[in-house]
């Protein structure tokens, strides 16, 4: 990696935001075949985790000037559960049949994480074949997924972010779970103030080839939390699952699955850094042909990185977006071009209509409630910048 990171100034366009509420927790994906940018995100009555309310959506359509047009926020109540707050919504679009599905957990009430006990987080999603006109009946899949995973559990959450459709079929969605190895101060109980040693945290996948049965697959044996997904290829036609995910430490936590993430094997030399505290950050593939002649390695795929670069103790400043040209090849993630200064916080990445064109949907901190932004930008404007 270099020296400095580099910043770039674009306009942004104000997706949610409104002065009775706080909104966290971005998703976004661009469906080619309904050609239409979809934004998701949480509703809070403030920017505590236990007053999330529901999710809320927008749609952003491209017009002849090039502009995006916003529809109005939606709030998603289809995606509620009576007696429970929706949270973490990660969006994955099933191509053959054009199904979208919306992930997300339902939290019992306003109980705070850690005191959540099993049966108190639900596994849910809701799904829609017409652009989020309409929206299936929830379903649940906590008892068929999650009891039947892990036994002893506080706690799970999907993503957040988007998760990944692999070019042979299965859906991916990206998670985590809480899971209890016995409390020292009491070994009756499940956990005895959600904080202590106990409860260790590890990503997990879960996976569908018919869409309508879904696993899970083998936890990440480091202790790793919220995180997304990306296929690679390298060249000689071996296609993989690349994860990069929150961690507890000093550098995130990246691997790769040979299976389709049924199980992942750590990657070693790893130099992106976490936030103090940790923060989510969103991996995004694209093809390495994108990239000007030269810039490539052998692999043929190329990977983009979200994630604030500064800030100390809980806070996110200057959300910067990270290249990484070829897994192969000994290529480093590159320094930082920072597309959005000041406050940030959790973001999400997605490809857009033309090749080497990305949009990046990010919470940023003006105003006096928390809002989020989307922002375009261009591979050559982060090459030129790195």
């Amino acid at each position: 990696m270099g020296s400095s990171a580099t910043k770039s100034s674009s306009r942004e366009t104000l997706v949610f935001a409104d002065k009775n509420y706080d909104f966290r927790i971005p998703a976004l994906l661009y469906v080619k075949e309904w050609n239409t940018f979809l934004a998701f995100a949480e509703k809070r009555t403030s920017t505590k985790d236990e007053h999330a309310k529901n999710l809320v959506m927008r749609k952003g359509t491209r017009q002849p000037d090039g502009s995006l047009q916003w529809s109005p926020t939606e709030d998603l109540m289809k995606a509620t559960k009576d007696g429970y707050r929706t949270m973490n919504p990660c969006p994955v679009f099933e191509r053959n049949s054009r199904t979208l599905f919306l992930f997300f957990i339902c939290l019992k009430g306003n109980t705070l994480e850690c005191m959540l006990k099993p049966g108190q987080t639900r596994l849910c999603y809701v799904t829609s074949t017409d652009c989020g006109e309409n929206w299936s009946d929830l379903t649940d899949l906590t008892s068929s997924v999650m009891d039947s995973n892990f036994t002893n559990y506080q706690t799970f959450a999907v993503g957040p972010g988007h998760g990944i459709q692999l070019g042979s079929g299965p859906l991916l969605v990206p998670a985590y779970v809480k899971e209890v190895e016995g409390c020292r101060q009491c070994q009756s109980c499940w956990c005895c103030c959600g904080f202590c040693e106990c409860v260790s945290t590890h990503t997990v996948v879960l996976r569908s080839e018919d869409l309508h049965t879904w696993q899970a697959g083998q936890p990440i044996a480091l202790e790793s939390g919220e995180c997304q997904l990306a296929e690679v290829s390298d060249g000689e036609g071996r296609r993989q699952v690349y994860l990069n995910a929150r961690s507890t430490g000093e550098l995130r936590i990246e691997a790769l699955s040979d299976d389709a993430g049924a199980s992942f094997t750590l990657l070693n030399n790893l130099t992106l850094k976490e936030r103090p505290n940790g923060c989510q950050g969103s991996t995004l593939a694209f093809p390495a042909r994108e990239l000007p002649a030269g810039e490539g390695g052998s692999s043929e795929t190329a990977l983009l990185f979200s994630h604030p670069t500064a800030g100390e103790g809980w806070d996110r400043l200057e959300l910067g977006v990270y290249l990484r040209k070829s897994l192969q090849d000994h290529h480093a993630w590159d320094e930082p071009c920072i597309i959005h200064p000041g406050p940030s916080g959790y973001s999400d990445l997605t490809c857009c209509e033309e090749e080497g064109h990305f949009g990046c949907l990010m919470e940023c901190g003006e105003g006096g409630r928390l809002q989020i932004v989307f922002r375009e930008f261009d591979l050559i404007e982060i090459l030129r910048l790195v």
